[in-house]
């Protein structure tokens, strides 16, 4: 069965991008503020001025670094049972993550977050069946900074089952994420069956942080999966030119990976993405521009051929409210993103330029990644789907209804989606004339009120909560939210 695919570079000019990354890499170098870092690369060979922290990075070292990166990346449900396969043409969608603001789904108010909203964005991502992999949507206003990354990663597991997209803000987030997987998984699973994978931000153009080199370290020291992030902004951080922006991303992306397989050989890597426009006519960073959209196609026609999964912030709305472009831009970003095969699709639910989260739009648009999905099955071709045998038996003028394969086809071929009006309008009005958002504003307050999360075992909770409270002791953090 043919399936539908989009392709925005061609083989030669994947090729051609891949060549002049090397050269960049080996010509001008990228800036990486880890003293460790530059130590062990100078070890292996590349040029490395420990003065101005440029590594210069030759062709051999980068070839070698890709060898080792697997080509499969898995991820867990919290049971360590079900997993989503990061691999190939597959898809998954995820809850966009680290927004600052959350968009309140009763009033519209824009405000910062507290721990109960995170709760409330876990608990509907666990209902909804197009949203695979929750995340660490929201940096809570309700608990001190200091812990604020660990805090996240806790609630999240206590109210969602899901894989969990995250990422630490500070020095030792990634060694206490390791202390919380391992209360809940045991500590051989905290590599084996991860049901986290950490987001790695290069710092365009060409820079390392040492917060975020530390942070990929350690999550290859403990086997844990990343997605290493470019965030190219044209006109901005990079070029103004989709081809430039795109080299530039594709250059950081390989020395991040040169950085993990020489830390640790065989570390699980996801080449990710979240580029975006600069927009020069209110200085304002755009994740919702089409623009976007071919970047994200073109990560992922890179990451194909380099033999490893992709991911990129697709998903994403500019809108400020929940209005026609807090749908329409994510509906072009699933779209793209199945046809092109990015295996995670990033951002449902998330509006403002990647920092806040609404939850009117996260239901939509798990409609829309269903939809999406839908459409990248393509149209299956074979005896039964044809179905000339019974367009011959119904004949001129019939009626498919009373027959069997009808009834057994008719759900297996279209998807259903749970908000969007399909209702004859008559039928429309007597069921209250209401909006999509009015609907989805009661599927909402339908789910948290019924929806069950899967408990964790009284054990593994018990072991959770004090993993959690050795690392808010260790901060002299005494009183904290309820979930």
């Amino acid at each position: 069965m043919a399936r539908p695919r989009i392709e925005v570079l061609s083989r030669d000019e994947v090729e051609e991008i891949h060549l002049r990354s090397l050269n960049i890499l080996n010509r001008v170098g990228v800036r990486i503020e880890h003293e460790e870092v530059l130590n062990m690369l100078r070890d292996i060979g590349a040029e490395v001025d420990l003065n101005k922290k440029i590594v210069r990075i030759p062709e051999h070292i980068v070839r070698e670094a890709l060898k080792r990166t697997p080509p499969i990346v898995r991820l867990y449900h919290r049971d360590g049972k079900n997993y989503v396969e990061l691999y190939g043409w597959s898809t998954y969608f995820v809850v966009g993550s680290a927004a600052y603001y959350y968009i309140d789904w009763r009033t519209g108010e824009i405000r910062r977050p507290m721990t109960r909203d995170l709760a409330d964005v876990a608990k509907l991502a666990d209902a909804l069946p197009n949203t695979h992999i929750m995340s660490t949507a929201l940096v809570p206003a309700d608990i001190p900074e200091i812990v604020a990354d660990r805090w996240r990663m806790y609630v999240v597991l206590k109210r969602c089952s899901k894989p969990i997209d995250t990422g630490a803000f500070t020095i030792e987030g990634v060694p206490d994420a390791a202390k919380l997987m391992k209360a809940v998984a045991g500590e051989e699973n905290v590599s084996r069956k991860p049901f986290m994978i950490f987001a790695i931000c290069s710092s365009p153009p060409l820079k390392w942080s040492s917060l975020t080199v530390q942070n990929l370290i350690d999550c290859a020291k403990y086997g844990i999966p990343v997605h290493i992030i470019p965030m190219p902004q044209t006109g901005g951080t990079a070029p103004a030119t989709l081809a430039g922006a795109v080299l530039q991303a594709n250059a950081e992306f390989l020395s991040g990976v040169v950085i993990a397989q020489f830390t640790k050989p065989g570390t699980p890597i996801v080449y990710s993405g979240s580029p975006t426009v600069f927009d020069q006519r209110f200085a304002t960073s755009c994740t919702g521009y089409i623009e976007v959209g071919l970047m994200s196609a073109a990560f992922s026609h890179l990451a194909k051929f380099y033999g490893v999964p992709s991911a990129s912030y697709t998903m994403v709305s500019d809108a400020k409210t929940f209005d026609q472009q807090a749908t329409l831009e994510p509906a072009f970003g699933a779209l793209i993103s199945v046809l092109s095969g990015i295996n995670m699709a990033i951002g449902s639910g998330m509006m403002l330029e990647e920092n806040g989260i609404s939850l009117l739009k996260l239901v939509i648009d798990d409609d829309i990644a269903g939809s999406a999905l839908r459409f990248a099955k393509g149209i299956q071709i074979d005896v039964e789907t044809l179905a000339d045998w019974l367009i011959e038996e119904v004949g001129p003028g019939g009626l498919f209804l009373k027959y069997r394969h009808t009834r057994e086809w008719w759900r297996k071929e279209h998807f259903i989606p749970k908000l969007l009006d399909k209702k004859t309008t008559d039928t429309w009005k007597k069921s209250g004339s209401k909006t999509l958002d009015t609907v989805a504003r009661e599927f909402i307050e339908k789910v948290l009120k019924e929806h069950s999360v899967e408990p964790l075992p009284p054990d593994i909770e018990k072991s959770l909560d004090n993993a959690m409270l050795e690392i808010l002791k260790k901060h002299k953090v005494e009183k904290v939210p309820e979930i």
